[in-house]
């Protein structure tokens, strides 16, 4: 068992099941002897929805996701040789394959027992865009590990743009800009709420690894008080049993004593005969 081996494990499960298996991969590592697999496998953290959304639509949908992923790669090499009017247009059709997308992962959620919003959905289209915009982004989404949405971090704008000569923007488009402002917006002020959804999953982690290790002590400290109970017990026994030698010995002396004695008594009268 090594660390990859449970984080694959684990970000793929459903999220109920996480706490619970880390739990026993914890003690796994502990009964094998390996420590430092024990803490390691301990920090790992449980994903949010969204992260956990992510991670199971790179597993269930992995050609699709490879799929995008190479059409971002394509884009951006083709970015710095098309007319601002070519990449308008596959600039939708990026956004279009990413909606799609998102809308898929939304039904793989609803597949294994979990329905998502709107706002679900919303972060999921947003990671997977900034991972056609950024190569390292797109590594991190297709590890399938995500504790969360990612975000590009890049200093370019986000995926294609038009070449400074590009002819002024359609009304449909500036509509679509509006639209993605207006979700940036709701998605900050969902950012609080998510990253205070982590902190209490990380506390309640944090709680049943604790309360674990505290069992495991106390178990270990009632057989460490059973164990000096029963020695004690088998003390008592064994000087009760040494006493009750000593009597017998005291005993069989006396009586070789007196047998001693009458072979003396014995040996005197025959020697006057």
């Amino acid at each position: 068992m090594t660390l990859d081996d449970v984080a694959d494990e684990l970000y793929g499960l459903d999220p109920a099941d996480f706490v619970r298996v880390r739990t026993e991969r914890q003690k796994q590592a502990r009964a094998d002897g390996d420590k430092a697999l024990a803490k390691e496998i301990g920090a790992l953290r449980k994903p949010t929805t969204v992260g956990w959304v992510l991670n199971v639509l790179v597993r269930d949908a992995e050609d699709e996701v490879g799929d995008l992923f190479d059409l971002g790669e394509a884009l951006r090499e083709a970015q710095q040789h098309l007319s601002g009017a070519t990449l308008r247009t596959l600039t939708k059709q990026r956004q279009r394959a990413v909606r799609a997308l998102a809308a898929r992962a939304g039904e793989i959620a609803a597949d294994r027992g979990h329905e998502v919003g709107d706002d679900v959905t919303r972060e999921v289209a947003s990671s997977l865009g900034a991972a056609l915009a950024d190569p390292a982004v797109a590594d991190e989404v297709r590890a399938g590990r995500l504790l969360g949405a990612v975000e590009y971090s890049g200093f370019g704008p986000l995926g294609l743009v038009a070449v400074p000569d590009a002819p002024e923007i359609p009304d449909d488009d500036a509509a679509d800009e509006a639209a993605e402002d207006k979700a940036a917006a709701e998605k900050e002020r969902e950012d609080s709420r998510r990253h205070a959804e982590a902190e209490l999953d990380d506390a309640r982690a944090a709680l049943s690894d604790a309360e674990s290790t505290l069992a495991e002590a106390t178990d270990r400290r009632d057989d460490a008080r059973a164990e000096v109970e029963r020695l004690r017990a088998a003390l008592a026994q064994a000087e009760d049993g040494a006493a009750a030698r000593d009597h017998d010995v005291d005993e069989a002396t006396a009586a070789r004593d007196a047998a001693d004695a009458r072979v003396r008594n014995a040996t005197t009268r025959l020697d006057r005969m």
